[in-house]
């Protein structure tokens, strides 16, 4: 497929501080951004609950308990107010991001590639989590969970300071059961790999979202006349006289393929997101969360 194809850089120990000096800190002011950004636009997690950190205040209801009247805010006004504390049961968050070289591709220079907007979209859910006071870890490195700072800084760290092992699929990590985990990849892999990896997982228990991201042009094939594809992980090339000719049997085939990984996730009660490398990456975020959000609910966690 035409495009560019973002070389990862060497990983000799030169190379790699320079790379970690010179793209961290952008990333993660950009995740920062990101996260701000979604933050504003949702309420947040909180949910009233047995804590110590005050939530809000609303209008006593028969039923209350007399000793949740917060008598100060009561004086205020000729209503009787109840004073309502966070619930504090933080869940822990697993998050892994797909580092196949099928990711390394972008269709135009000014776009990211796949695994650019992945690790972006992760570090921003990382932060984004950590605010709600959840405890987040990265999937295959062995990493405990932990919450704030420290933790996004060590997810960080473990995220852009080891060598990617190239795997388009998550490792089957013993996780506990009910934990969260969120997925960032293409997902281009065979279905009935897909579906053993996730119903492994979602056996245990285990909750997940699923956010695959594409290139615009891997979604709609614009591409005009001869072109030779050249596949990312070993797959040959392949010369086509005219694009045009397949363009449309190459969409639907595209189209089954995300509905039986979106089938996959439905079945296992994950939720399934797409996202285009072209749109902003608060698109994918927020459903991301609001999504994460509803599930803990429904669940009670």
């Amino acid at each position: 497929m035409q495009g560019v194809i973002r070389k990862r850089p060497g990983t000799a120990p030169r190379q790699e501080a320079e790379r970690l000096g010179s793209a961290l800190p952008p990333l993660l002011v950009e995740a920062e951004r990101v996260a701000q950004t979604v933050a504003q636009g949702v309420h947040g997690r909180r949910r009233v609950g047995q804590g110590e950190t005050f939530w809000q205040f609303r209008r006593y209801q028969p039923g209350d308990p007399t000793t949740a009247i917060d008598w100060r805010q009561t004086a205020k006004s000729q209503a009787v107010f109840v004073r309502e504390t966070e619930w504090e049961a933080a869940q822990s968050v697993w998050l892994w991001r797909d580092s196949s070289p099928s990711m390394d591709y972008a269709s135009g220079a000014e776009l990211p590639s796949k695994q650019e907007r992945a690790e972006l979209l992760l570090l921003a859910a990382a932060a984004l989590l950590v605010r709600g006071g959840e405890r987040i870890a990265l999937l295959g490195n062995g990493q405990l969970p932990a919450t704030g700072r420290a933790g996004f800084n060590r997810l960080a760290d473990a995220l852009l300071g080891d060598p990617p092992d190239g795997r388009n699929l998550p490792p089957a990590a013993p996780l506990p059961r009910a934990a969260h985990l969120v997925l960032f990849g293409d997902f281009l892999s065979d279905p009935e790999e897909i579906q053993a990896a996730v119903s492994s997982l979602a056996g245990r228990g285990v909750r997940g979202q699923m956010v695959q991201i594409l290139d615009p042009a891997e979604e709609s094939l614009p591409f005009t006349g001869r072109v030779r594809f050249a596949g990312f992980e070993g797959e040959g090339q392949t010369l086509l006289g005219r694009v045009e000719n397949v363009r449309e049997s190459y969409r639907e085939r595209l189209a089954r393929h995300r509905e039986a990984i979106g089938e996959i996730a439905r079945r296992a009660g994950w939720g399934f997101i797409l996202h285009h490398t072209d749109r902003p990456p608060q698109t994918a975020l927020l459903p991301l969360y609001t999504a994460m959000a509803g599930a803990s609910d429904r669940l009670g966690h």
